[in-house]
């Protein structure tokens, strides 16, 4: 599915870079999710970017896992957002970090504000959220990874 997605993705548009293959996670997000996908890890590997073309939306690869500075955009910026909402309540606290914990942010949309896709880890279905409720918006979207790409390429996302 991986080559459809990116044959399609191209033929409309999409940035598309490649890099060497077998790049491996940041150390802080390989043991936050010892059970990385392996369908998305697939899909990462060997790709630098994949950029929708109005630039609002983007697959996470390799290279956003990695450490950035406070004032770049990161891969857990909703859980970052939310965190900082809490404003040190430790329940909320404690409620959002679960909360990512098992879902894993794969592609990020800044169109209408922030939106995430993410990957369940308990059960491989992607969801989709938006704020400012991050994680209360939090819906069922496909239930594989593939049926994910295959509802892009179709329109249906």
């Amino acid at each position: 599915m991986k080559s459809q997605f990116l044959i399609w993705a191209e033929q409309n548009g999409w940035h598309i870079a490649y890099e060497g293959f077998g790049r491996t996670l940041s150390p802080d997000v390989a043991r936050r999710y010892p059970h990385f996908p392996r369908a998305y890890a697939d899909f990462i590997d060997g790709l630098a970017q994949c950029v929708a073309p109005d630039e609002t939306a983007w697959f996470l690869t390799a290279d956003n896992f990695e450490p950035k500075p406070e004032d770049q955009f990161r891969w857990n910026e909703c859980e970052r957002i939310s965190l900082e909402a809490a404003d040190g309540d430790e329940d909320i606290i404690q409620e959002v970090t679960a909360f990512w914990d098992n879902h894993l942010p794969i592609v990020m949309n800044v169109a209408n504000g922030y939106e995430y896709y993410a990957y369940r880890i308990d059960d491989g279905k992607i969801v989709m959220g938006y704020e400012p409720e991050f994680e209360d918006s939090a819906e069922v979207v496909a239930d594989s990874f593939d049926i994910f790409l295959n509802k892009i390429i179709n329109g249906e996302i």
